[in-house]
């Protein structure tokens, strides 16, 4: 008997223990990869101009689960898996501002569902197109004979539509500064009104430039002009696109009347002996 009960108590023991290290190392859940390399943009109406951009992020969301803000390309694990709904939505960097990341206002989310199975890689291409709400103020991707610039009395050069460097289209602007030209100052030929609600409103334009150069714009108040200078562009040898926040501004002066939008150029000699600012694409957009 004696035997049989220390047998029984082993037993019991060893049940103990294996159920022990259950709770101490439990089964993980497999999970599903999903990758991401980068968003597309669709301009379904011409009015809309050109399609390119620059978002470099984005926001995902699977089955309700916020899996954060996510620097494309990436290939991150999720747990969520069967048949969930993901939720992407294409995020820049405001002002060129790394720190300063937002979902871009005026682009509709990706929404899908999906089977999510675990230890698979899913690829997602999300696409996206502009939201029927957007107001597109002002647009210049110089395609036209004419263009909507004019130019301040003192600029001693302007700025012309070439093919040589292009970012999309048949066209894009060039503006040289050297030595004896050296100031150029180019705005709207038109005032806006803007929300100054808090809504979003943004400037956004695709560059390429060995001179860096100014983005600013015009207040009108009381009849009376003054130049508000918003950004200062650094020279890059490739095209980007840049994204100003012009509603905060428009939002913090509540006594103006009308906007302008603007660009300054001064020949840094220390830099270049001419340079050169290209620009395409240029938008105002809001709701």
């Amino acid at each position: 008997m004696k035997a049989i009960r220390v047998l029984v108590f082993s037993l019991l023991s060893l049940v103990v223990v294996l159920s022990s290290c259950d709770i101490i190392n439990p089964p993980e859940d497999i999970p599903t990869f999903i990758k991401i390399d980068t968003f597309k943009v669709i301009v379904k109406d011409i009015d809309q101009g050109a399609a390119t951009h620059q978002i470099t992020n984005c926001y995902l969301n699977v089955g309700g689960v916020n899996m954060g803000i996510l620097q494309m390309p990436f290939e991150i694990p999720c747990l969520e898996t069967g048949l969930q709904t993901v939720h992407i939505r294409p995020g820049i960097k405001l002002n060129g501002i790394s720190a300063s990341r937002i979902d871009y206002p005026f682009f509709k989310p990706y929404i899908i569902d999906f089977e999510l199975k675990r230890n698979e890689t899913h690829l997602f291409s999300p696409e996206t197109t502009y939201k029927e709400e957007c107001i597109f103020a002002w647009k210049e991707n110089f395609e036209d004979a004419g263009l909507s610039i004019m130019y301040a009395d003192y600029s001693n050069t302007t700025i012309i539509s070439q093919k040589d460097v292009l970012r999309s289209g048949r066209y894009s602007g060039a503006i040289f500064v050297d030595e004896e030209d050296s100031l150029f100052e180019g705005y709207s030929t038109e005032f806006f009104e803007l929300p100054q609600n808090g809504g979003p409103v943004l400037l956004e334009l695709d560059y390429k430039n060995n001179n860096g150069f100014e983005i600013g714009m015009y207040f009108l108040e009381d009849g009376a002009t003054e130049w508000f200078n918003l950004i200062y562009i650094n020279p890059s040898d490739i095209w980007k696109r840049i994204y100003v926040d012009v509603g905060f501004y428009a939002s913090n002066n509540p006594t103006v009347d009308m906007f302008r939008m603007g660009i300054r150029v001064f020949h840094e000699a220390e830099s270049n002996e001419v340079g050169k600012v290209y620009l395409d694409n240029i938008k105002l957009i809001h709701f």
